[in-house]
C-alpha cells in the first residue's frame, strides 16, 4: 500500500516538473507533440545546439531559431495510412 501511495507522489512530483508528462488520458498524438515541440524549444534556446545545427542546415543561427519557432506552433504531419503498392523499391 506504501508503495502506491509514494508512487502516486512521485507521479505527481515528476507531472508539477515536467509539463509535457501527460495523463493516463493522453493520446498518442498529443504526446508526440509535446515531445516535438520540447525538443524544437531545447534546440532554440540552447545556443551551442543551435549553433551545431544551423551549421549543419548551412543557415544563419537566428533564422534558424525563428524557423524553429515557427515549427511549434503548426501542428505535426500525420502521416496516413501505407499501402503496400506505394512504398517504392
Amino acid at each position: 500500500m506504501a508503495d502506491k501511495v509514494r508512487e502516486n507522489q512521485q507521479y505527481l512530483r515528476h507531472k508539477a516538473k515536467y509539463i509535457g508528462l501527460g495523463n493516463p488520458e493522453t493520446t498518442r498524438e498529443e504526446f508526440a507533440t509535446q515531445i516535438h515541440r520540447d525538443t524544437l524549444a531545447s534546440i532554440a534556446m540552447h545556443k551551442d545546439i543551435l549553433m551545431y545545427n544551423s551549421t549543419a542546415t548551412n543557415t544563419h543561427p537566428e533564422l534558424y531559431r525563428q524557423s524553429l519557432i515557427k515549427k511549434m506552433v503548426q501542428p505535426l504531419k500525420r502521416e496516413g495510412p501505407k499501402t503496400p503498392g506505394s512504398e517504392k523499391s
